[in-house]
């Protein structure tokens, strides 16, 4: 007879090879190194949301027309919203 416990064990093996494998998956490879897809996407998008934040601060305190005070402003909320709503 089985015993349960060592089904049990069976099917979290299983399940830990299915999640490497998923893992594996998601791994950007080089000839150099490997990288994790979702972790650059994510430094990715915070360093053009930082460079948009950083110009529009820059042209909004600088500027001496207001003709495209608004442009700036409206990138600047609209970069904002994008990170506030994030789950």
């Amino acid at each position: 007879m089985i015993n349960p416990l060592e089904i049990d064990i069976a099917e979290r093996k299983e399940k830990l090879e299915e999640r490497k494998v998923e893992l594996e998956e998601k791994k950007w490879r080089s000839c150099c190194f490997e990288i994790h897809s979702e972790s650059s996407m994510f430094f990715a998008k915070i360093w053009i949301s930082s460079l948009t934040i950083s110009l529009c601060s820059y042209q909004l305190i600088t500027q001496v027309d207001c003709s495209y005070q608004s442009l700036y402003s409206s990138l600047l909320s609209s970069v904002i919203t994008f990170w506030l709503s994030k789950k």
